[in-house]
């Protein structure tokens, strides 16, 4: 009876080619899965602040455009904001649509003004990425009345 116990663990000692095949697409499906999942969530993650600072630029130049007096004639403008370092202050460009300074400056606010109805204006707030220039949003207007 010995031999026979022998000659069956001898038989079952070690995994066979397709046993390895299988054990290793398994495993790479889920490490895949796994990476698919985290990069996904990454990429979630960084389009996500990016819309809330694309927001939040939009509600400063508003809130900044409310406090503003009346100009009879305004002037286009653009401001620079850095998203990375919370501590710098914006930096407002002087030319229309024009080149941030160099640096961590990531978004920047386009402040486009026409004429409205009855002597108000309507100021159009456009966010791009900079420097690519990829537009961040949609544009937000607001009117202003000379009261």
């Amino acid at each position: 009876m010995t031999g026979w116990f022998k000659a069956n663990r001898n038989w079952q000692a070690g995994a066979t080619l397709v046993e390895v095949l299988v054990a290793t697409v398994i495993m790479s499906l889920a490490l895949s899965l796994i990476v698919g999942t985290l990069s996904t969530g990454l990429l979630d993650s960084t389009v996500a602040k990016r819309d809330t600072a694309a927001v939040a630029v939009q509600q400063y130049e508003i809130e900044q455009i409310s406090a503003a007096p009346f100009d009879v004639a305004p002037q286009p403008s653009s401001d620079c904001f850095a998203t990375e370092n919370a501590s710098s202050a914006p930096t407002t460009i002087g030319s229309y649509r024009g080149s941030c300074p160099s640096g961590s400056y990531t978004l920047r606010a386009d402040l486009a003004v026409v004429a409205g109805p009855a002597g108000s204006q309507q100021w159009t707030v456009t966010v791009v990425q900079w420097p690519g220039g990829n537009q961040v949003g949609s544009p937000v207007s607001v009117l202003k009345i000379n009261r």
